[in-house]
């Protein structure tokens, strides 16, 4: 085992072997994928409350395979945040309240082997049951035409092993919290960092707009300077089988009454390109950073996001229990911000 998955591995070790880290931590093991006589598990690390009705944070990284900057990052705010719990007395306070579960790669036999699908062919971010309610663009938006095009959903209605351990691992964590946010981390589209919500599958407003608005609201008060475009996915391009819709429409069954907003953070890599041309040469080159100080950079871009997320959980009554005036201002606010 080599590279991030080594990496994994050693901080799963370390926390394991460390018995005040172990209060904290827990390490396991999702799922090993068969590919090629080779075996790539997918690690998942959980910190923090065993409460199942507390908040709790879903962090994910490398869906897509070629997209690797995702899972790097995923994987460098949990070790930041495993290094801190050895010290910081405040950060413990804050995980007595919440919870925070990583899957910092979800698709390993992709990210070794340069490939967006997984060792099937399947694109895991097209996969679910999920179908669009209005026209997709050709291709993009899911295809089940050849696993030798890109985008391929897989067979219906059967999710690929790393969609079924991620959704087994999610609803054990999540399924009684009151409050969840689950964000995935990717790259490659545009020039500016986008954080988008649900849905995919349709242009239809979000279930939640009044509490994503006042979740935004208070994140551009606390930040007013950051870097973000927020908005619905719809606004980028509809698709067919997106893994976070299909969780939230489960979720919808399972707890009802639960504020659960899955965000997914588009880095835009056509910046680093735009630095860098000669990346367009590289299959990796078009959705990571190539230079080791632009991935560093990427890594210290995105702290203060993963800190407001932690915060606004610990304290999410401000912005997901409102009252019925606050409600209705935050749903015309929204639907003013993203749908008129």
């Amino acid at each position: 085992m080599t590279g991030l998955l080594a990496d994994l591995q050693k901080l799963g070790r370390m926390v394991n072997q460390d018995d005040e880290l172990k209060k904290l931590v827990h390490f396991e093991t999702l799922k090993e994928i068969i590919y090629k006589n080779e075996t790539f598990p997918i690690f998942s690390f959980t910190i923090g409350s065993n409460n199942p009705e507390h908040p709790t944070l879903f962090m994910t990284g490398g869906v897509h395979g070629l997209e690797r900057v995702g899972a790097q990052l995923a994987w460098s705010l949990l070790k930041t945040t495993i290094d801190r719990l050895v010290w910081d007395q405040s950060l413990k306070e804050l995980f007595q309240n919440i919870r925070l579960v990583v899957v910092p790669l979800v698709n390993p036999v992709g990210y070794y082997k340069f490939k967006r699908s997984n060792g099937n062919d399947v694109d895991l971010m097209r996969n679910s049951p999920v179908i669009s309610k209005e026209k997709i663009p050709f291709l993009l938006g899911g295809q089940r035409i050849s696993k030798k095009i890109a985008w391929y959903q897989g067979t219906k209605d059967i999710l690929e092993e790393e969609n079924a351990a991620l959704y087994t691992k999610f609803f054990e964590s999540c399924k009684k919290s009151k409050c969840i946010l689950a964000i995935d981390f990717h790259s490659g589209f545009g020039m500016k960092d986008r954080i988008w919500f649900p849905y995919s599958y349709t242009k239809e407003p979000f279930d939640h707009v009044a509490e994503i608005d006042a979740f935004t609201t208070l994140f551009e008060e606390t930040h007013p300077y950051h870097i973000y475009k927020i908005e619905p996915q719809s606004k980028g391009y509809l698709l067919n089988g997106d893994i976070w819709d299909y969780f939230f429409l489960e979720m919808r069954k399972v707890n009802p009454d639960a504020i659960f907003i899955p965000l997914t953070l588009e880095m835009g890599s056509w910046t680093w390109v735009r630095k860098n041309p000669w990346q367009l040469f590289s299959k990796q080159g078009i959705f990571n950073p190539m230079k080791v100080h632009r991935l560093k950079r990427t890594y210290r871009r995105h702290h203060l996001l993963y800190d407001f997320l932690l915060k606004a959980l610990r304290s999410h009554p401000v912005w997901s229990e409102l009252d019925s005036t606050n409600k209705l201002k935050h749903l015309n606010s929204g639907m003013t911000r993203w749908y008129e």
